[in-house]
């Protein structure tokens, strides 16, 4: 971000303003918070009058070797879509502050990056640097851009050039979504250099660094309170000695709300129901806590973008 808005005409210093981080700082081993990050996001936007593509040249600078063992991971998985759900599944070890699903909708395939969490003066910024790494990542792992892929933003129609240029594919504005598509065919495309042990030793370790760096989050706190159960905000706030208000502030500061994290907990605690344990949907939303199987299958389409029934179990 500091190098992005040195281009932009922005000194170093602006951009670290009161975020506790001073230029020196940049070249050592400090580890700077997702409140800092942000703040930092915050200082570049305002500095550059919010200008279209900044958060695409940033988004440019993160190569899936800055991700480190996760991106490792994800270039051993088998198939794209091993890679996507490994990607999702440690997200909390990468630089996102959004949120990040797959849904899967006649014949296409939907990366979606989730801002409803986000700030509104930070998220047309966020949105363009998680397109952009995640494309970029996507033509890494596979070693180019999936000719059926296409970007849909939901900002209103900008100077596109500069957005194909840098995303590599055609953009549609206007969309309902900020989405990353592509035809589901692609999902199941093996990748070159997928190796099953190294992936198995990359797990583990991002199983480590998951346990490591991010029990001091909100979030992650949060998700382990959801896995035991507990839905309630008021309940959540009580056991993290916050109050709801305090606790959906800390979530959306982290890029998350709290309905996004239960939602993500029961996808895929239906998914593991229903691929491991091959239990009916009827048996699902019971155990899910759902009032019939109807609203379960609402619910499923809407995490998933198809039903229980046309969900690839494999």
């Amino acid at each position: 971000m500091v190098e992005v808005g040195a281009e932009h005409g922005v000194d170093a210093r602006k951009c670290l303003q009161d975020t506790g981080i001073s230029p020196a700082m940049l070249h050592g081993d400090t580890v700077v918070s997702g409140t800092q990050e942000l703040a930092v996001a915050a200082n570049l936007v305002t500095a550059t009058g919010s200008a279209s593509g900044v958060g695409l040249a940033v988004g440019e600078r993160l190569s899936l070797r800055a991700y480190g063992v996760w991106g490792f991971a994800m270039l051993t998985c088998p198939t794209v879509r091993d890679a996507v759900e490994f990607g999702m599944r440690y997200l909390p070890l990468t630089y996102a502050v959004t949120g990040l699903s797959l849904r899967v909708s006649g014949g296409e395939a939907f990366l979606i990056v989730d801002d409803d969490g986000s700030s509104a003066a930070l998220r047309p910024f966020l949105v363009e640097r998680e397109i952009a790494v995640t494309a970029g990542i996507l033509r890494t792992i596979l070693g180019e851009s999936p000719p059926s892929m296409r970007v849909e933003l939901r900002v209103p129609r900008a100077v596109s050039a500069d957005y194909e240029k840098v995303l590599g594919t055609p953009v549609r504005f206007g969309a309902p979504h900020n989405a990353i598509v592509t035809d589901v065919a692609v999902l199941d495309l093996p990748l070159p250099q997928s190796d099953p042990l190294t992936l198995t030793v990359c797990e583990r370790a991002c199983r480590s660094l998951l346990s490591e760096r991010c029990s001091p989050c909100v979030a992650q706190n949060v998700r382990e309170i959801i896995a035991e159960g507990v839905t309630e905000a008021e309940l959540i706030a009580a056991r993290l000695h916050l109050s709801a208000r305090t606790l959906r502030r800390h979530l959306a500061a982290e890029g998350t709300s709290l309905r996004h994290l239960v939602d993500e907990a029961r996808r895929a605690r239906a998914i593991e129901l229903m691929t491991l344990h091959r239990l009916s949907v009827e048996q699902i939303a019971l155990r899910l806590g759902y009032a019939d199987a109807a609203t379960f299958i609402r619910a499923f389409r809407r995490w998933t973008g198809t039903t229980p029934g046309a969900y690839p179990v494999r």
